[in-house]
């Protein structure tokens, strides 16, 4: 008896013994297709395809495939966005889809990645090499990503003088939509209830350093449940200046009151604009941008070429 069974444990071991091996292979075969199908590498060879194509030497296609990072200690920043963005400097591919696609306008010629890095200017995540972490609205972010005329709200913080008002889009024009908010908010008279850098009232919040918080501190202090875009604070704002009264209706139930600003029927891209100039409206000490780093006095009149470039 215990020796039939012993061969019956024994057997029922090497059976367990076999799905358990089995089990191992799935997960190391999953594990591993996962990592080899990962999105960047599917970007890069599909770049390593085209470049090949487009210079007729096929053995681009058989360039390594590799994370490409960005270090700059000077400005706490580690940026991997050119994993996927490989095209970013290769002016051949301007006209390709995004991430492909060549940088627009000739800012690397004066901001190049090497010394600026990405997020800088376009905030997100710097560490990841995945489009769901970083693009959209991703609720883990303290700065959500900056794309197209938004990227304009972190020029101020090197181009100082972007507050001052004789600096113009003649001087600097790519700052256009940033400028357009910054006259607008002079024009409906913002400071008259805000703060903003030192003058204006307090019947409004202040405004000073607006573009510098985080997310999390927004979230903490305002309601997003009354907007209908993504739950961000720049769309916030943008609705807010559409519509105070729908985005801040204020609540009885908890002893909240509606806002009293105006509705002054902003146009979507007037409310855009403003938007903009508020995500400008930086903090030094919390942005923390190195002096070397800091455009001089009127040195966006020093090149009508090259507006924007440091000393």
């Amino acid at each position: 008896m215990d020796l039939a069974w012993e061969r019956s444990a024994t057997k029922w071991r090497h059976r367990i013994f076999g799905v358990v091996v089995m089990a191992i292979l799935i997960i190391l075969m999953v594990i591993f297709h996962g990592e080899a199908s990962k999105e960047w590498m599917t970007y890069q060879k599909t770049y390593n395809e085209k470049l090949a194509s487009r210079l007729n030497k096929p053995e681009f296609r058989n360039t390594p495939v590799r994370i490409n990072q960005i270090w700059l200690p000077q400005l706490n920043t580690t940026d991997r966005c050119t994993t996927c963005h490989v095209g970013l400097e290769n002016p051949l591919f301007a006209n390709e889809p995004q991430p492909f696609t060549t940088h627009p306008g000739d800012f690397l010629k004066t901001h190049p990645v090497d010394k600026f890095g990405c997020t800088v200017c376009h905030q997100g995540d710097g560490q990841a090499v995945t489009v769901e972490a970083t693009h959209g609205a991703v609720h883990h972010l303290n700065r959500q990503l900056l794309t197209k005329e938004f990227v304009q709200a972190s020029c101020v913080k090197c181009h100082v003088d972007l507050y001052d008002l004789s600096i113009t889009t003649d001087h600097f024009p790519w700052g256009s939509t940033f400028l357009e908010g910054r006259r607008l908010s002079f024009q409906y008279g913002c400071r008259g209830c805000h703060k903003i850098n030192g003058e204006g009232g307090s019947i409004g919040p202040e405004l000073s350093g607006f573009g510098s918080r985080t997310e999390l501190a927004f979230l903490l202090i305002h309601d997003l449940g009354h907007i209908e875009g993504p739950h961000m604070m720049a769309q916030w704002e943008y609705e807010h200046f559409l519509n105070p009264q729908k985005v801040v209706p204020g609540d009885p139930k908890l002893n909240l009151a509606p806002t009293i600003m105006p509705n002054f029927g902003f146009k979507p891209d007037q409310a855009r604009a403003l938007t903009i100039y508020m995500l400008g409206l930086r903090n030094p000490k919390v942005d923390a941008i190195p002096y070397e780093y800091i455009a001089q006095k009127k040195i966006a009149q020093a090149s009508s070429s090259q507006p924007g470039s440091l000393k």
